[in-house]
C-alpha cells in the first residue's frame, strides 16, 4: 500500500482525496487551507473529510518552515499530491518523496499558472481539460502523466465547466494513481514551446469595458459568474453585476455602454444582452433605453483600461 502526503483544497482537493481512498492509498497527512473570511464556500470541507477518517490535517501550514518539512519527512511518503492547493510546493518538500504530482485545470502546456479554468473562458476556448503532471520548481512545467479533454460550449459558465471537469476527474485519477502504485507510470515531456502562462485573478478583473467586442465581454461574464465574484459595471454611481448574458453580433451606431431600445447594450462591436443582472446589494436593476453603463462610477469615470489579452 503506497503512502501519500496530500496538499488539497476546494472541489478538486476533495476529488483527489476520494480517488486516493478508492485506490487503497495510505494518506499519512493532508495540508489544506482555512476558508477566507467572507468567501462563498460551496465546496466540501477537506478538514471534515480528514477528521471522519482520522487523518491529520494541517490548515495554512508554513511550507517554508523547516518543521513542516520535518513532519512530512517523518511520514516517509512514496508520493506527494497537490489537488487545487493555493501555494507552490517548495523544492525542499518536493524532494521528500520519489514522486510529486499536481492536478491542473487545463490541457498543459497551455494555461500554466493560476485560475486556468477562468482564463480559458475569458479567452473563449472551445476545449478544456485536466492534466496530472509531475511537480517541479517551475510551475506546471513537469512531465505529463495523463490528460483528459472536455468540449466547452460558447455559453458555458465557470461553474458549469468546473462540474464538467469534476465529472471526468475520477476516471483520470483512478487510472494513473493505479499506475503510480504499480510502478508502471510513464510520464511524457511537455512541449515547452507551446506553453502559455497566466497569473492570478482578483474580483476587479471582472470590470466590463464596453468599448470591447460584445463576445469578449460575454466570455468575461461567464468566466466569473457565480459563485465567483461576477462581472460588473456602473449605472451612475451604482455598481451593477451581470451574471448571465447573450451576444448578438449585429453592430449598431451608439456610444458603447448605451442601453438600446431592445434592452441590449451597445459594445465596441456587437450587442451584449443582459439576461440576469442585479445591483451589488442584490436588488433588481431596471435599465431604460438611453441609460449608459460605465466601467467606473459616474463621478470618477475615466477611460477604461482594456482587459488583459
Amino acid at each position: 500500500m503506497p503512502t501519500a502526503v496530500v496538499f488539497a483544497y476546494h472541489v478538486f482537493g476533495h476529488a483527489g482525496l476520494e480517488a486516493l481512498e478508492r485506490g487503497g492509498w495510505r494518506i499519512a497527512r493532508v495540508l489544506s487551507h482555512a476558508d477566507r473570511p467572507g468567501e462563498t464556500v460551496w465546496w466540501p470541507s477537506i478538514a471534515a473529510w480528514c477528521a471522519a477518517r482520522g487523518i491529520p490535517c494541517e490548515l495554512d501550514a508554513d511550507l517554508k518552515d523547516p518543521a513542516t518539512a520535518t513532519r512530512i519527512a517523518a511520514d516517509r511518503p512514496d508520493h506527494l499530491f497537490s489537488f487545487y492547493f493555493r501555494s507552490m510546493i517548495p523544492g525542499r518538500i518536493l524532494d521528500l518523496a520519489p514522486g510529486a504530482w499536481n492536478l491542473h485545470g487545463s490541457l498543459l502546456p497551455r494555461y500554466r499558472g493560476r485560475s486556468p479554468v477562468n482564463w480559458q473562458l475569458v479567452h473563449g476556448e472551445r476545449e478544456s481539460g485536466l492534466t496530472l503532471h509531475r511537480m517541479l520548481r517551475a510551475a506546471d512545467a513537469g512531465d505529463v502523466l495523463g490528460q483528459v479533454a472536455v468540449p466547452v460550449h460558447p455559453d458555458q459558465d465557470v461553474l458549469g465547466l468546473t462540474r464538467q471537469l469534476l465529472a471526468v476527474a475520477p476516471a483520470l485519477l483512478d487510472r494513473h494513481l493505479a499506475d503510480l502504485a504499480a510502478g508502471t507510470a510513464r510520464p511524457t515531456a511537455q512541449d515547452h514551446a507551446r506553453a502559455t502562462v497566466f497569473g492570478g485573478r482578483t474580483p476587479e478583473d471582472g470590470r466590463l469595458d464596453f468599448t470591447l467586442p460584445a463576445r469578449r465581454l460575454h466570455d468575461l461574464v461567464r468566466a466569473v459568474a457565480p459563485p465567483w465574484p461576477g462581472a460588473f459595471a456602473y449605472l451612475g454611481a451604482r455598481r451593477v453585476l451581470l451574471w448571465r448574458t447573450a451576444v448578438v453580433d449585429t453592430s449598431v451606431i451608439a456610444t458603447p455602454g448605451t442601453i438600446l431600445a431592445d434592452g441590449g447594450i451597445a459594445c465596441g462591436t456587437g450587442i451584449l444582452h443582459p439576461l440576469h443582472l442585479a445591483a451589488e446589494d442584490g436588488q433588481p436593476v431596471a435599465l431604460s433605453p438611453g441609460d449608459r453603463l460605465m466601467s467606473a462610477p459616474a463621478e470618477t469615470a475615466t477611460p477604461a483600461e482594456h482587459l488583459s489579452p
